[in-house]
């Protein structure tokens, strides 16, 4: 995790492509806000509002998660971008949040919609959650540069 490749070390590097990871997972929330019947045809989302009635609360929760990601988990992640590079102490931690919720919603998808969307959930917690913790770790293992450059 401390082995230089480049300017940083690996654990950086595997933090940095973990964020990067997010912001497909971001982009995706985004489109969805922007045109949702399609974003349910591709299978970025699970639920429409022309369904029954718990379709549609279903499709709520998931509008207001994907708005939420927009404006709390996106700045996190830029604030990540920025700071990392320039080994500053505000990308560190915004970059464990930001990794911190990798790990996070994909288990709250899978816990909430197990029954429902099994395949989406495995896929969710392949894609996000190992990266994410390995970036975490990565970034406290190197945390030292980030004291130093503060």
């Amino acid at each position: 995790m401390k082995k230089l490749i480049g300017p940083f070390p690996i654990g950086v590097w595997i933090a940095l492509i973990a964020i990067f990871l997010q912001f497909v997972a971001w982009g995706m929330q985004a489109f969805s806000l922007m045109d949702w019947d399609r974003a349910v045809d591709l299978g970025l989302q699970n639920d429409r509002f022309t369904g029954d009635v718990a379709e549609h609360a279903r499709a709520l929760e998931s509008w207001g998660v994907a708005v939420t990601d927009m404006i709390w988990a996106l700045p996190i992640g830029i604030i990540a971008l920025v700071g990392i590079p320039n080994k500053k102490f505000y990308g560190y931690s915004a970059g464990i949040m930001e990794l911190a919720i990798g790990v996070y919603w994909p288990l709250v998808f899978a816990f909430q919609r197990w029954n429902m969307f099994h395949e989406t959930a495995i896929m969710a917690i392949i894609l996000w959650v190992p990266i994410s913790i390995l970036g975490i770790i990565g970034l406290w293992y190197n945390r030292m540069i980030f004291v130093r450059h503060t």
